[in-house]
């Protein structure tokens, strides 16, 4: 009987299943559902993979692989067997095997195979994953498909949507994290928007931080433990029982971790709430990235149905706890077994047959997915797989080692966002003369055996010890690991992938640090500040973007300030950003128009100005195009984060071609010297039309925002065509060789009239939409926009009543401005704030 084959490789477990008839079922390997990710490679040429391999290893290590998931893309050989593979080689030998044991079982080969994988996989591994099925000695058809296209069509077979409801994904796996939106249709669930992932999220990390902390507890005697779980046997044997602590820890409130101390070993008891409070920081961090995809989704999925729940860190009763906490309306919280991804596999597998492919057509990928990878608590950085394990020669791993790495880690609960973005700041500075990661090219052959997961520590975590010898105690300290001459280079690199990954106004939206966004607001009790809430990002990296722009304004606003008496008590003066004095002078338009006698100065020069005047009271509201770095003033200024300003690439909808453009393509076409007039020009693969470039005016804000993106400064422009806002989708539509950039409110209203094409900036392609603006994730078009107000100007009747207007109408006040407004919950909390600092403010008196 004819039928189809779904197969999900982990890093660590596999699970495979098939469809018959339009409907999956499980297979089982050994006689199990899921199999260990291990292969073993015989003399004789024979494959074994699974429990077989677990068991032929104990004898014969040299010969096995596992882990080996982890590292597509990376072409270091993985030695197995006195052989160097990459890891997709071992990846091809492994999936022949699945297929061949489907193929035994069932008397004949599959119609179609789907290979399914994370969405938020950085690039290099996605083409890793292609090289794997490129090299497969099969004649059946294998198609490599995302676990979130898998969970759709699962959804669509199996959960009624009768009622309306969206669906979400919590996907907390051993080495990776992923979340994903899906909304409910007529023909099935589809996903909203893009999914989101975090490399820095993962069972493995959690069991790192255990490491750590148990390893500080038992003082001198755990000195050999601190180059990590991967540098010794000893850390081996205590990376294990840590793992096996975490699972213990699901179901009992306490657990003995056995931490061997040279000829002996120290149990160390760990209490479920001692647990809770180390690795907490990390889990609000993918609770807050699901929240936020779930917020920017809600107009199209409404309250949610479903919530399932996947990977080993599903069964972590904080996880449950937290979700709970955070989707209190979501009809059934479900913990679920990671077979559904090969049971999405095979369903997807056999809607596909339908059609069935070409004989040579064996690699299919998708477009490419974007990966937000930050350091955990700071603002995303470059998605990437991690460099190759710097290893030691010691028994517990084999692979060539290529120079010391180093971790740092938190040893206890108070780990919060803030603390660890100073830490990092801290960290970054200490380590400057650290060479960093080594070049994978110059790591070596890495032997087959070990566990592939992040070097030693958690990946990009600051230890926030005051000094070497700073002791980290059971309650909460933190403890650096300084082992093998590692110093702060995983910090250090997290912390120098974020500069260069918002150098020249690439700026991220709002993704994972501080005091969730989701909190709720009372009058009684507003929050500090919107600003203080999200990832502020490095000023200096922000200004230099400003004015490669070249977007600052005239004089500025004149007149008297906030504390020079204003001979106009009614008058209130802004300035600051230019890209913030366009909706200042929006709200000011529509505000004049109910509020008769208050005049608003609006000017604009640059943020930096715009701060030097309002910590000096020398104005009322200002404008910036980054956070205000002096906190001294910051006690003297409420912080507002009001929008985002983004800027998407269209065509017409005959432009079949052009699906994503990279950075660098995008600034050949619009640069001074560009020579690109055709298509073909741009990509050998397109075709030969002519290129038309059309945008708005290059003296706007948003042409010169575009341009200093995209060529470095807002005045290397070629001479292009130029158009309202609001007229270039209907000038796009009629061209099928124009491609324009515009403002994000008008091509919402285009009733898609153009098509919006990906951008990828060297982390996979990712499309404008409500989720990638909410993310900051459409990089480098996409940046948060604050407003700061003096405090003791909000105690004058006019700059409260026009302060407390802008940010009451603030959806509305930036969508006419052409800028994106930001979620309900930052609209709810500016308006908290707002509120608070102007209480008992009387009403404006006619001047």
């Amino acid at each position: 009987m004819r039928y189809q084959l779904g197969i999900s490789p982990g890093v660590d477990v596999t699970t495979a299943a098939i469809a018959e008839n339009g409907w999956p079922s499980a297979i089982a390997v050994e006689g199990e559902p899921q199999i260990p990710t291990v292969l073993h490679l015989a003399a004789d040429g024979s494959v074994r993979v699974g429990r077989s391999a677990v068991r032929l290893r104990a004898s014969q290590p040299e010969r096995t692989a596992d882990g080996f998931v982890h590292w597509l893309g990376d072409s270091t050989p993985i030695l197995v067997g006195g052989i160097g593979y990459t890891a997709s080689a071992l990846l091809a030998r492994f999936l022949d095997a699945m297929i061949r044991t489907a193929t035994a079982q069932r008397g004949e080969p599959p119609e179609l195979v789907v290979v399914t994988s994370p969405a938020t996989w950085p690039a290099r591994r996605q083409e890793g994953l292609a090289d794997a099925i490129a090299r497969l000695e099969t004649t059946t058809p294998v198609v490599a498909r995302s676990s979130t296209e898998a969970m759709a069509a699962l959804f669509s077979q199996t959960t009624p949507v009768a009622d309306g409801r969206g669906a979400a994904t919590y996907q907390l796996g051993s080495h990776w994290f992923e979340a994903a939106v899906f909304t409910a249709t007529a023909g099935g669930y589809v996903p909203v928007g893009s999914p989101v992932g975090l490399a820095d999220v993962s069972t493995s990390m959690l069991d790192d931080l255990l490491y750590a902390h148990v390893a500080g507890l038992v003082g001198d005697a755990g000195e050999r433990l601190r180059g990590g779980p991967r540098a010794s046997a000893d850390g081996a044997r205590l990376g294990a029982a840590c793992a096996e602590a975490r699972e213990v820890l699901t179901e009992e409130t306490f657990a003995d971790v056995a931490v061997p101390t040279g000829d002996t070993t120290t149990v160390v008891q760990v209490s479920r709430d001692d647990y809770e409070s180390l690795v907490r920081p990390l889990l609000d961090d993918s609770i807050r990235v699901l929240a936020r995809a779930v917020r920017a989704a809600a107009s199209d999925t409404g309250a949610l149905g479903l919530l399932a729940v996947y990977g080993p860190g599903a069964r972590i009763p904080l996880v449950s706890r937290l979700l709970g906490e955070h989707f209190p309306d979501v009809g059934r919280l479900e913990i679920r077994h990671d077979g559904e991804f090969a049971l999405g596999a095979a369903l997807l597998a056999a809607r596909d047959a339908v059609a069935e492919p070409a004989s040579s057509e064996t690699v299919l990928l998708g477009p490419a997915a974007f990966a937000t990878t930050p350091p955990p608590s700071v603002p995303p950085v470059v998605g990437h797989t991690p460099p190759p394990r710097a290893e030691s020669s010691g028994p517990a791993d084999r692979r060539a080692a290529g120079g010391a790495s180093h971790g740092s880690m938190p040893g206890g609960a108070s780990a919060a966002g803030g603390a660890l973005m100073g830490a990092a700041a801290a960290a970054a500075a200490g380590a400057a003369g650290d060479p960093g990661s080594p070049d994978p090219a110059a790591q070596g052959a890495r032997a087959g055996s070990g566990t592939p997961t992040a070097p030693a520590g958690p990946r990009g975590i600051a230890a926030a010890a005051s000094g070497e010898g700073a002791q980290a105690s059971a309650a909460g300290g933190r403890r650096r690991w300084s082992a093998g001459g590692r110093p702060r280079r995983r910090l250090l690199a997290g912390v120098l992938a974020l500069v260069v990954f918002i150098a020249g106004s690439v700026t991220l939206g709002l993704v994972l640090t501080g005091g969730g966004d989701g909190t709720s607001v009372t009058a009684a009790a507003p929050p500090r500040s919107t600003v203080d809430q999200h990832p502020q990002l490095p000023a200096d990296t922000m200004r230099a973007a400003e004015r490669a722009a070249g977007i600052a304004g005239g004089a500025g606003a004149g007149g008297a300030g906030a504390g020079g008496g204003a001979v106009d008590p009614n008058a209130v003066i802004t300035t600051g950003s230019a890209e913030v004095a366009a909706i200042t002078g929006t709200a000011y338009s529509l505000f004049r128009e109910s509020a008769k006698g208050v005049t608003v100065r609006v000017g604009s020069t640059d943020t930096d100005d715009g701060f030097q005047k309002v910590c000096a009271g020398q104005a009322d509201i200002v404008g910036a195009s980054y956070a205000l770095p002096d906190k001294a003033c910051g006690t003297r200024v409420a912080g507002f984060e009001i929008a985002h300003h983004l800027l998407p690439i269209v065509v017409s909808r005959q432009n079949t071609w052009a699906q994503c453009l990279t950075t660098a393509q995008v600034g050949r076409i619009w640069a001074r010297d560009s020579t690109v007039t055709n298509w073909n020009q741009v990509d050998p693969s397109f075709p030969n039309v002519p290129l038309s470039p059309i945008g708005p005016a290059a003296s706007t804000v948003h042409a010169k925002v575009f341009l200093a993106s995209m060529t470095g400064s807002s005045t290397n422009t070629r001479a292009y065509e130029t158009r309202e806002l609001d007229e270039i989708p209907a000038r796009v539509d009629g061209d099928r060789g124009a491609i324009a950039f515009m403002d994000y409110s008008n091509f919402l209203t285009t009733n898609r009239a153009v098509r919006a094409i990906k951008l990828d900036s060297g982390r996979g392609c990712v499309e404008p939409n409500a989720l990638t603006a909410g993310t900051g994730m459409y990089m480098p078009l996409c940046k948060p926009l604050y407003l700061y107000a003096n405090k003791a100007s909000l105690r004058k009747p006019a700059v409260a009543a026009f302060l407390r207007y802008y940010l009451q109408n603030q959806k509305e006040i930036t969508s006419q401005a052409h800028y994106i407004a930001r979620d309900d919950a930052t609209v709810r909390d500016n308006i908290a704030i707002v509120q608070n600092l102007t209480a008992g403010v009387p009403a404006v008196k006619p001047a």
